[in-house]
């Protein structure tokens, strides 16, 4: 049974493993548009080009059958996206020229904390670009349904998929960081056993025995020296 059990949990991991990977090429079509600062590997031009060739062939093939969902605003949006994605690649490499220390996959900053009159507690903890950045692109992509809904499908898409990237970065740092504070944790524990042990050993040991004093002493010997020159029966 337990047989059975185990090439049916693998076959799910690789399944989700399958669909999370094609949410983050999704969540990459909208990061040129929203976010600054991207990593330089993060903006993958094979990935890009895979994903924005697709989205051009499916327009392309749409405007054949489905000339009603207007596809050319796809196809018009993949174009933009793949040229963005060239330029904030560029400007990562610049940047790794002038000595910016930046992470190679970070998924960048929200273009809205630019801006002063953002609030502080929007900025703080990614909140704009873990919240506010998927609820800006899904309403777009939800408001051009009319217009395109090829396109606003696919914006709706990215929106989810934007919110589940963001989502898994910040859990794996998360645990980047508990992970540092329980490794810190059990060293200081085993410095404390370590000392503990030290100690111990160290009250236990004695002191090196002197031996036993055998002999006169030099004051001794000196006044029976005297003693021998006054009274010489003792010779």
């Amino acid at each position: 049974m337990a047989q059975q059990q185990q090439p049916q949990k693998s076959s799910l991991l690789e399944q989700y493993a399958v669909a999370r990977g094609l949410m983050e090429l999704s969540a990459l079509t909208v990061l040129p548009f929203c976010r600054v600062s991207l990593g330089y590997r993060l903006m993958n031009p094979l990935r890009l080009l895979a994903v924005n060739a697709f989205l051009v062939i499916v327009s392309a093939f749409a405007q054949q059958g489905h000339a009603d969902s207007n596809p050319g605003f796809l196809m018009v949006f993949a174009l933009a996206s793949f040229a963005l994605a060239i330029v904030a690649r560029i400007k990562a490499w610049w940047n790794l020229h002038r000595g910016v220390r930046q992470h190679s996959y970070f998924i960048g900053t929200s273009i809205l904390n630019t801006f002063t009159w953002m609030p502080g507690c929007i900025q703080k903890n990614r909140r704009c670009e873990r919240f506010v950045d998927p609820a800006i692109i899904f309403f777009i992509g939800w408001a051009l349904h009319s217009i395109s809904p090829a396109l606003s499908v696919w914006l709706c898409l990215s929106a989810l998929s934007l919110r589940h990237l963001e989502f898994s970065v910040q859990q794996k740092y998360l645990h980047l960081d508990l992970d540092t504070l329980d490794g810190m944790i059990m060293a200081e524990r085993q410095g404390q056993t370590i000392e503990q042990f030290e100690n111990t050993k160290g009250s236990g040991q004695k002191q090196p025995s002197t031996g036993v004093a055998t002999g006169l002493g030099p004051d001794l010997l000196h006044k029976v020296k005297g003693k021998e020159k006054h009274n010489p029966q003792l010779n």
